[in-house]
This record gives C-alpha cells, structure tokens and sequence, in this order.
C-alpha cells in the first residue's frame, strides 16, 4: 500500500496539525507502508533530511485560507489567482503521481481543494482530516469553500480530531465525520517523574502561536488580576510565533503598561519545548476555541499541571479535577480564579498532574492513532 499525503501550507512547520501528520508518516514507515508526500512550500523540505525513505514531490501551491478581517477586492482579486494557479497544479501532479502506484489520497486539513481533485482525476479514494475550525481557531476563511465543502462531502472518508470538531462539520457537510483523536510519540515529550509546584514560584507556560485566538491576552490580565491581589510569586512563559507583528507588539505593550515585565516572560518559537517544560510547573491552554488541544497532551506528558478553556477539544481532553482543571473560556478572573485554587492546594494539584500524566500516556499513543487510520485505508482502497 502507498498513500500519498496533501499538507496544509504551512509557515513553520512545527504546528501542531503538520507535527501530527509527521507522527502518522513515522508510524506508516514503521509498519512498512509506503509514503508520499506533496509539498506545497519549502518549509516542509527540512524533512526530507529527516527520513529519506518519504517520497517527497515538491510542488509550489498556494493556501486557500484568507484573513477574515482584510476581505477587499484587491485582496479576492488575489485570491483568484492563486486559485487558478492551484488548479494548474492538479494535471501537473497527477502526471508525477501516475506511476507511482498511489493507493489512496490523505488530505491533511481545510486548506484548498488541490488533493482531492487529484485523486478524482486519477481514480483513487481519498480521506479528509479535518484538524481546525477555520473561522474560531485561526481567524481565516476560505476561498470558494462551498466548492471545498462539496469536495469533502465526497471524500470517501471524513476524520475530525475531536468529538466538537465532528458535531460541526456534520452539521455542516450533512455526512458522518469518523473522530480519531490525535496521537503523539510519548519518547518524544514524555518527562517522568517531573517535580511540580516544589519551588516557591509557581511557573506557567502558554506555548504556541501568538494570536488573538489562542488566548495570551486572557493568561497575561489573569496573572495581572493574581498581582493585584498580592500574589506575586508567578511567572508566566509566553513563547511561540508571532502571527502578526501587530499582535506581538500589542502583548508587549500591553506587558510593558502595566508592569508586569518581571511576572510575564514572551519568547521566541523553538520546535523542542522538552527542556522548557521541565522548569514549569502548569500548561495553559488559553484557546478560544481550540478543535484538539495537542499541547494540552503534551503538556501532560511532561507531567505538567494543565489548565484549560472549557470551549472546543480542551473539556474532551481535560476532566476538570481529575487530570486537570477547566475555567470559563476568555474570562480572566476564571482563570485566575483557577490558578489561585491551585497556588492554595498544591499537594491536590500535584495529583491531579500525576492522573494527568498517567492519562495522556494511556489515551494518546500514536500506534492507537494509526491502527484506526489503516483501518480506514483498508476499507476504502
């Protein structure tokens, strides 16, 4: 068997719906299925480095996602073109994918229509794995998205990475969509044994893109209000990329402002958070509405306490008290709420990050992922 993979455009190529997408690639090698890979931009290409035994065809397309907030005629005018520069990319592909024996198509995301069309051409079925809300989770929409909605309506499978993902897009596709929930290499994040909460400065870490969706402003006025009542031994780790500049420099500002420089520490984006994570004590998950909630698991994994919005994936990962806590999404005060209970009770808290960790290791693996997935491409080929 042969599956051929359609990223998403991706700018860094370390979030979390092309790490997933890698993890899945590693496990299919492992059980001697092979890959290939169609790159939409050279971000990907450092993997080629990586593992030689992928099949890598690069071939420049754009993204179909547009910014919500910057929708002029100018801009739709843009959007044109890149469309019609995708559609040429369609016969050029199939002509490179003909004899290379491609069993089925893997469309990793909501990111243009380009995979499946290639797999109408050529015959072959196709699965969409469907990893964000587009419009709640990335601020984006996209571009002539009946006609990609119509296109996933008739992928001979349909994936969503959680259970909130699946009522949406059911509603919305009027077809079922199969949840797997999203698998990680634990060697790769786990932390055994790791000490929380055993310093007299409690550590909090946000990572991932800096953007108004994934909430840095809610953790920076929580920690803000915690100052206000007199806690003063916090510190908060920001680190990610900043999706605009206008946003990081806001953060900033903001940080700046209200003098919260010594309780509030912005980094820049690494792919290896390992070593971070075992010199914080609580993962945040500070999403508007976040469709899985990757971090929130790795986070566990490196026996991290997680805090999480109670909107999206985040409650279907999170049990609140059990192996976490939930506040009400975009509320400062109920996160710091939360943090407060925590900073009071640590010896609770401290188990609830064991149950944590003892969940993520028993719930997540990426073999669990896999096994589905085959079953799915089994089924269909």
């Amino acid at each position: 068997m042969k599956i051929c993979f359609f990223p998403h455009y991706s700018f860094s190529n370390s979030d979390g719906a092309t790490l997933s997408m890698y993890n899945i690639i590693d496990e299919l090698l492992e059980r001697n299925i092979e890959v290939a890979v169609v790159l939409p931009n050279k971000n990907h290409l450092d993997k080629k480095l990586r593992d030689t035994r992928i099949d890598f065809i690069y071939v420049p397309m754009y993204s179909m996602r547009m910014t919500i907030d910057k929708l002029t005629a100018i801009s739709k005018m843009k959007f044109g073109i890149k469309y019609l520069h995708n559609q040429t990319c369609v016969n050029k592909i199939c002509k490179v994918l003909k004899d290379r024996g491609i069993d089925c198509i893997h469309i990793n995301g909501l990111d243009s229509s380009v995979g499946a069309k290639v797999a109408m051409q050529l015959g072959i079925p196709y699965v969409w794995h469907i990893r964000a809300f587009i419009e709640e989770d990335l601020g984006k929409r996209l571009y002539r998205k009946n006609e990609t909605y119509r296109l996933v309506r008739n992928a001979n499978a349909v994936i969503g990475i959680s259970k909130d993902i699946q009522r949406e897009f059911e509603k919305d596709l009027n077809r079922s969509v199969k949840v797997i929930y999203n698998g990680i290499p634990r060697e790769m994040y786990d932390v055994p044994d790791h000490k929380i909460l055993q310093e007299s400065t409690a550590k909090l870490l946000l990572a991932g893109r800096i953007s108004q969706q994934k909430g840095q402003m809610i953790a920076i006025r929580a920690v803000e209000i915690l100052k206000n009542k007199g806690f003063s031994n916090i510190v908060l780790t920001l680190i990610g990329q900043g999706e605009t500049q206008d946003y990081l420099q806001m953060v900033k500002d903001y940080i700046s402002a209200h003098h919260l420089e010594q309780l509030v520490l912005v980094l820049t984006h690494k792919d290896d958070l390992r070593e971070l994570r075992m010199q914080n004590d609580i993962g945040l998950t500070c999403s508007c509405r976040e469709a899985f909630g990757r971090v929130t698991v790795e986070n566990m994994m490196a026996g991290l306490l997680v805090i999480g919005a109670n909107s999206g994936g985040t409650p279907e990962i999170i049990k609140d008290g059990m192996n976490g806590f939930l506040y009400q999404v975009d509320s400062p005060q109920s996160l710091a709420d939360v943090i407060e209970r925590v900073l009071c009770h640590m010896d609770t808290a401290r188990e609830v990050a064991q149950r944590g960790y003892q969940y993520a290791m028993n719930h997540y693996s990426i073999e669990r992922v896999v096994d589905e997935i085959t079953e799915i491409y089994n089924t269909i080929s």
